[in-house]
């Protein structure tokens, strides 16, 4: 599913705030001859935005969210790495983080509702750039079951986006456009350079096909 001289999308969850630097560093390592278009969560950023959701327009607080990543995606980069805010100035390889609002804003398809956080992005960004699949690092190992076990796959036709640690308009948008989504825990670097190499059958992940 992942192989080398490609473009992979990832998206770094705001819950990772702590360990995101270090895992793009990690990241640049794993990089070789791929690109890594890194789409960042919303985190504390967006949670100030919520908080104030209900003083301004639902417009009004989706653009605001949609900068809330522009935040975190500073915040990862820390001028050592190279941030974009177009699909053409991505770097073809190594870490490139990704600041969509002008995208979005040039293609406003999306509902502007909180349904649709950096999951849905990061799934439009992936669409945006021709891939069928992209990669969500979180702080959870993936979608667990009432055991508390990580589930290995789970199909969109059936998923409770509420039960899983993605937003709700995902599975929507995944089956829309026939796209797929890997779930990581991005704490385990080991996990992350292995779903980058493809070998998500045998690593602690959950596929949502």
């Amino acid at each position: 599913m992942m192989t080398g001289g490609q473009t992979i999308v990832i998206k770094i969850g705001g819950s990772l705030i702590e360990y995101g630097r270090a895992i793009i560093r990690r990241l640049n390592d794993f990089a070789a001859d791929k690109a890594l278009v890194v789409v960042p969560g919303g985190g504390p950023f967006a949670m100030t935005v919520r908080s104030l959701a209900d003083r301004v327009s639902d417009d009004a607080a989706h653009w605001m969210a949609v900068l809330a990543t522009h935040q975190y995606g500073i915040f990862l980069a820390n001028d050592e790495y190279p941030v974009s805010e177009s699909l053409e100035t991505i770097n073809k390889s190594g870490v490139t983080i990704l600041l969509p609002y002008r995208i979005l804003k040039n293609d406003d398809v999306l509902p502007h509702t909180w349904d649709v956080t950096s999951d849905t992005i990061a799934a439009f960004i992936a669409h945006k750039l021709g891939k069928k699949c992209f990669i969500k690092l979180t702080d959870v190992d993936g979608v667990l079951n009432s055991r508390g076990e990580v589930v290995k796959e789970v199909y969109l036709r059936a998923i409770r986006a509420e039960r899983t640690c993605v937003d709700r308009a995902l599975p929507g948008f995944l089956l829309q456009h026939g796209m797929q989504c890997l779930i990581v825990n991005g704490k385990y670097p080991e996990r992350v350079k292995a779903i980058i190499e493809g070998k998500y059958e045998d690593t602690c992940c959950t596929r949502l096909c």
